[in-house]
């Protein structure tokens, strides 16, 4: 029906000398644009709701719940299934499930922070700098009311609170290239536990030893960085030996830049001491047997709900924080 009235405007436009071709050619392309748009939907909602996964060793279709495949043995532990993982990736190539899910976090609470200030707090240049209150009200990390008052939950919520546009830009780059990578390598469960244990071992450096507030996935994200330098080394190998030069580069860079005045040094030093640590213990690759992925599953549990748990405490005690300290803390 749209294609015949397209022609008929078409030839209207022809007979007035006014270029009916032209509508045709742009009908067309915009016809084809929604086709290409249309299949890609199609091919999002198949891939978050198919029954099967394919194993990257010999390419067999096997259950979407398979630990091992069914035809050559090999582990799945990094094989998106059908679902979240394989939708975030197609939204956002080079994601997995928990990487995207963070991003989503950390970028749906800046926006939060951004748009819905305290009362009181200054309006311009609130995108590249967040104020004191907005962000203690967000749940920043700050020792006196995190160790004095209990308010364990700011050892949380500050690694995906982000003080500036350019603070949450270059974590959210970062992440995203060391996140798919720690994912494929150990599997969901067990980079949820080491990104959220480093963030909070992060943190807590910063909270106990400094007097800063404390925001930013920095730390998590240098806790991945140490675990990917430790996995490299004991690896070994070419891989291993590029993996391990590539994170210690990096990480040299980033300690020099933490050095700078503002940035909190004390959070990179913990978290990173914190994934490096957890490198030594944590296995990577397929899980042995169901009773260790069992466990890792329980381990990925507990750490969503401590996630969930502390982002109720900042929506019901975060504004506590403004009255006791006062806007300008």
């Amino acid at each position: 029906m749209l294609d015949r009235i397209v022609d008929l405007l078409a030839r209207g436009l022809d007979a007035l000398g006014l270029g009916g071709t032209r509508l045709r050619w742009r009908w067309n392309r915009r016809r084809r644009d929604l086709g290409e748009a249309g299949l890609r939907a199609v091919v999002a909602s198949r891939s978050a709701t198919g029954r099967y996964k394919m194993c990257p060793a010999c390419r067999a279709l096997v259950p979407k719940s398979a630990w091992t495949c069914t035809e050559c043995g090999a582990g799945l532990a990094g094989v998106r299934a059908p679902g979240l993982g394989r939708l975030v990736s197609n939204v956002l190539p080079g994601a997995t499930a928990v990487t995207g899910l963070i991003f989503l976090v950390n970028g749906l609470l800046f926006l939060l922070v951004l748009l819905v200030p305290v009362a009181g707090a200054e309006a311009e240049g609130r995108l590249m700098r967040l104020d004191f209150a907005s962000l203690l009200r967000y749940g920043a990390g700050y020792g006196p009311l995190t160790f004095q008052l209990g308010e364990w939950w700011r050892l949380v919520t500050p690694i995906f609170l982000h003080g500036g546009l350019l603070h949450i830009v270059f974590n959210t780059i970062v992440l995203l290239q060391l996140g798919p990578l720690v994912e494929e390598e150990y599997g969901t469960e067990r980079f949820l536990f080491v990104y959220l244990a480093s963030g909070v071992a992060g943190n807590l450096a910063s909270q106990f030893l400094g007097s800063r507030p404390t925001v930013g996935a920095s730390s998590a994200i240098l806790g991945l960085m140490g675990l990917l330098l430790v996995y490299g080394l004991r690896r070994g190998g070419v891989f291993g030996r590029n993996l391990s030069s590539s994170i210690g580069r990096w990480a040299i860079y980033i300690f020099i830049f933490s050095l700078l005045p503002g940035v909190d040094f004390l959070s990179h030093a913990g978290g990173f001491v914190c994934g490096g640590a957890l490198g030594l213990v944590v296995p990577p690759g397929p899980f042995r047997n169901r009773a260790t992925a069992l466990l890792w599953e329980g381990l990925a549990l507990a750490a969503t709900v401590v996630v969930l748990a502390s982002f109720y405490l900042m929506a019901n005690r975060g504004a506590d924080a403004l009255r006791l300290l006062g806007p300008s803390g």
